[in-house]
């Protein structure tokens, strides 16, 4: 069977490690940022001046991403900015707390159930929008601070694992805080 050459190469999927090493990496670069371009970020990443900054984040993290699998890792840069807190002060700290999972950062900040099964469940350009607006609600608020990973995987890859997560530790978390409330009333 003869080589096609003009075939096109497979992009590699990266592995979970690969990702979670490149999120962590993210935060903490767009915490970095000055306030312009992180700015430009929280409103999109693939236009206008966010895109350089956007594409300097993914040439240094090599991040070599085409389609729909650009768009994505364009929500998840957005998200990271929009939780990132704004301004200049040297000590600002990365969004990312791999201590605090996604879920429980999405009970502490009032995340309805009814609006955490809509997030879940939905799927591709839906997810990423929803994704953002309860980033907007997070960076509003004390729970700004989470795991970045899931968020970032939950958003790339669309598969049901990091939903089940999600729902996880956001019930864990709505379970203690009932069994507290219990305790305090007895």
């Amino acid at each position: 069977m003869p080589l096609e050459l003009n075939a096109p190469k497979p992009q590699p999927t990266p592995s979970g490690g690969d990702i979670d090493r490149k999120v962590v990496r993210l935060a903490g670069q767009v915490s970095r940022l000055e306030p312009g371009p992180a700015a430009s970020l929280r409103r999109d990443p693939l236009a206008g001046a966010g895109s350089a900054a956007f594409w300097h984040l993914m040439a240094a993290n090599d991040i070599d991403a085409k389609g729909s699998y650009l768009e994505r890792w364009g929500k998840v840069v957005q998200a990271i900015a929009i939780l990132t807190p704004k301004g200049r002060h040297p000590g600002k700290r990365a969004a990312h707390n791999g201590a605090n999972p996604m879920g429980r950062a999405l009970r502490d900040a009032g995340i309805s159930e009814l609006r955490l099964a809509r997030l879940l469940s939905s799927k591709g350009e839906i997810r990423r929008d929803l994704v953002i607006r309860i980033c907007r609600r997070l960076a509003a608020g004390e729970a700004a601070r989470f795991d970045l990973r899931t968020l970032a995987k939950f958003v790339l890859f669309e598969g049901e694992n990091q939903a089940r997560w999600i729902a996880r530790s956001y019930y864990t978390a709505a379970a203690k805080a009932a069994g507290s409330r219990q305790g305090e009333q007895s």
